[in-house]
């Protein structure tokens, strides 16, 4: 065990040794750890450490790669850190093609020339050279430390990195068979396509470990191809906006070498084919040009692809065939080729508790419930904590479909709202947090464990769902379609979630001071629904097909009571963790479930039908209007606006169906507490979780969150997230 490790494990028995003594440990409060949590942007890690060291920060929110800062943390008794495998690394192509609309050629439209950039790279050199041994050569998305890796297709992974080693002589002629295929000729060592030298723009991150050092080494072996290279070394603030918010025939960019990381531990892995190598996730234009090459030239990995993300198989046996064919049809679709797993570390101030999820870091959620100051090793409620991370507000912010940066999905996910069940940062594994308990039905065969007893697990030889249970939605109508109405013969189901939540659910705060309702819960459905359906007002074509996969799965919801709230999910969608087979809807929206209640959702809505503004980047792109922003900039006039008519009728969102749940007085009070809010906070971003937005300051890059003082939660409830695991 290492100085650090010793010095963790010590610091956690003296923490559970000095609450278990009288009068030894403060009072716990209810509500947030923190008094006021500061964010801000600190892009090179070399000056996070800096600033640690120094105390002027407290926490860093981003994986140390270098062996060099690595020692200057651990050999710093004021410094401490935890371990982290979630970060990766990959080279994204521009696919589109096979010219931009300027008449230039792109060599990446070819899966051909993109598959052969497999061989042209040496994960090996990238590994040791750039990250002093600190990670893996990554040659499939799959995570190197993950169950689906490290225990159940060790040996499939194993036979693409022998497929795909280095072999730049085998890269250099596939490359030269296919841009002869796409009219280019080879003279005097250089790629010409009419009558010019094919240049690509190498888009690289400057702040992103192992870039952009591997960045430069991956451009070069490129350049030596016989292209032309445009070195375009940028931060993330510059790069994202450029390879998720341009569309890709406007060829700004050629190839990015960026990253991503998992939030939390994956159990299972096989929806992930969906989010990397479709457009039926990621609503940006990169993504959703994937859908033509998939539906004509790639439609095993497509089908495939599919039946891993909505659990379309039975046994184990089923699934292990699916997943090889789906990761070699990926290594020669190639749209993106990965690079390394990174093996970090993420640094804090001594004087500082925070659990370290092994997937996600210091990430959401686990530092929201965990992170707080101690003295000798007893809690220190309240006061202010300094967080800094590489990258914040390169998005807009909107419950809808926002930012889908990490950085930002730390503030404004779970510190702001809430959810049904929380993820152990030590396994993954989810435990209930506003759910009471759960029952799941499988059907009979399937391959789920139970882990956790806030869940019971049966099994059944038939699953039938109830004919009133809703199956679909009606955009025109605003209402529900039932089981009866979609499956007239009836229809059964390979799994049935049912959630209890408690008793007093429904007095659980708001940040505005509202409540919350069933119609919270009901809006979160419509709009799930109703945002996938042409005809409906906020229809979006990026979101439409994840609706249409989603709904050749879903069977039914029903709303069981209303008091005590029960509702039951049928699904051929399942898990092999029975605690990932409970559908709470608790209500959240969009691809990364962030929380939003009825009346502050639709100030959005009510932008969007108007086409003032637009919840997702691609239909922002369509309409030729801002993508929404509900804490900063110019979407804040066009929201009051939207706000003050609904506050004036007395709207009730899709209320041929929400009219049934959502009375005229409790519309009267949301709008009422909504203004209020916006007039003493000066943004829309109505939450229900620990903290809530005091300050945003998008020019410097800095965001303030303070305590809600209403959170009805004890500030030490999670505090087991800080234990190791029992073997």
């Amino acid at each position: 065990m290492s100085r650090k490790g010793f010095v963790m494990l010590l610091g956690l028995l003296l923490l559970v040794a000095a609450l278990l003594v009288p009068g030894c440990a403060p009072k716990v409060p209810e509500g947030s750890l923190l008094g006021e949590v500061v964010f801000s942007l600190v892009e090179s890690p070399a000056e996070a450490v800096l600033q640690l060291q120094s105390g002027d920060i407290d926490v860093y929110a981003f994986d140390i790669t270098d062996p060099d800062l690595f020692d200057k943390i651990d050999s710093d008794e004021n410094l401490n850190y935890g371990y982290c495998y979630g970060s990766y690394s990959d080279i994204r192509f521009n696919t589109w093609g096979p010219e931009f609309d300027d008449g230039t050629l792109n060599p990446f439209y070819s899966a051909r020339v993109r598959e052969a950039m497999n061989y042209l790279i040496d994960r090996h050199y990238v590994v040791e050279q750039y990250l002093g041994g600190l990670g893996s050569p990554k040659w499939t998305f799959l995570a190197t430390k993950f169950p689906d890796n490290a225990i159940r297709y060790p040996e499939m992974v194993k036979e693409i990195e022998d497929h795909y080693a280095c072999d730049p002589d085998k890269a250099a002629e596939m490359v030269a068979e296919e841009m002869e295929e796409l009219g280019a000729t080879f003279e005097d060592g250089k790629w010409i396509y009419k009558g010019e030298q094919v240049e690509l723009i190498a888009l690289i991150r400057a702040d992103l470990p192992p870039y952009p050092e591997a960045g430069n080494y991956f451009a070069g072996l490129v350049e030596d191809l016989g292209f032309k290279i445009d070195y375009q070394v940028r931060a993330g603030s510059e790069a994202n906006p450029i390879w998720t918010g341009t569309h890709p025939r406007d060829g700004q960019w050629s190839f990015y070498t960026g990253g991503w990381s998992s939030p939390v531990i994956q159990r299972c892995e096989a929806h992930t084919f969906d989010q990397f190598y479709t457009h039926r996730v990621m609503p940006f234009p990169v993504f959703q040009i994937l859908k033509e090459p998939l539906e004509t030239d790639f439609t095993e990995l497509n089908e495939v692809s599919s039946k891993l993300r909505q659990k379309d198989f039975t046994t184990m046996a089923e699934r292990e065939a699916l997943f090889k064919t789906g990761l070699w049809e990926a290594m020669k679709f190639s749209n993106q080729i990965w690079v390394c797993d990174q093996a970090g570390v993420y640094p804090y101030r001594a004087d500082v508790k925070t659990a370290v999820d092994l997937g996600g870091g210091i990430g959401d959620p686990a530092w929201v419930f965990t992170t707080f100051r101690h003295k000798n090793d007893v809690p220190q409620y309240g006061g202010t904590l300094k967080f800094a991370v590489p990258n914040m507000m390169v998005d807009p912010w909107n419950p809808v479909e926002g930012s889908a940066y990490v950085y930002d999905n730390l503030i404004n996910r779970r510190a702001l709202g809430d959810f049904g069940y929380l993820p152990d940062p030590r396994d993954g594994n989810y435990w209930a947090k506003r759910a009471e308990k759960a029952e799941v039905t499988m059907k009979t065969g399937l391959p789920v464990d139970q882990t956790l007893d806030w869940v019971t697990l049966e099994f059944a030889d038939e699953i039938a769902v109830p004919g009133d249970a809703w199956a679909d939605w009606d955009a025109k109508a605003q209402k529900f379609i039932t089981v009866d109405e979609k499956f007239p013969e009836g229809v059964t189901a390979l799994r049935k979630s049912v959630v209890y939540y408690p008793d007093d659910i429904f007095e659980h705060p708001l940040h505005d001071g509202s409540k919350l309702s069933v119609g919270d819960f009901i809006m979160a459905m419509a709009v799930y629904f109703d945002r996938g359906k042409e005809g409906s007002a906020i229809y979006d074509e990026s979101y439409a097909a994840l609706l249409t996969a989603d709904l050749e799965m879903l069977k039914g919801i029903k709303l069981v009571s209303e008091k005590p709230l029960v509702i039951e999910t049928y699904s051929d969608v399942w898990y092999l963790d029975a605690e990932y087979n409970v559908s709470t809807w608790w209500p959240v929206y969009g691809t990364y479930d962030w929380s939003g209640f009825w009346h502050m959702v639709a100030v959005g809505t009510l932008a969007e039908e108007a086409k003032d503004l637009a919840f997702s980047k691609d239909k922002s792109v369509e309409l030729k209007v801002d993508q929404m922003d509900y804490t900063k900039g110019p979407s804040l006039e066009i929201l009051k606006k939207h706000m003050d008519q609904a506050a004036e009728d007395n709207y009730i969102p899709y209320a041929a169906t929400l009219g049934e749940y959502i009375s005229a007085e409790e519309a009267t009070e949301r709008w009422a507490n909504i203004k209020a809010f916006y007039e003493e906070r000066g943004h829309f971003w109505v939450g229900a979780g620990p903290y809530v937005i005091k300050e945003i300051h998008p020019v410097e890059k800095i965001a303030v969150l303070e305590g809600f003082g209403e959170y009805p939660d004890p500030a030490d409830k999670w505090f087991f997230f800080l234990e190791p695991l029992m073997e």
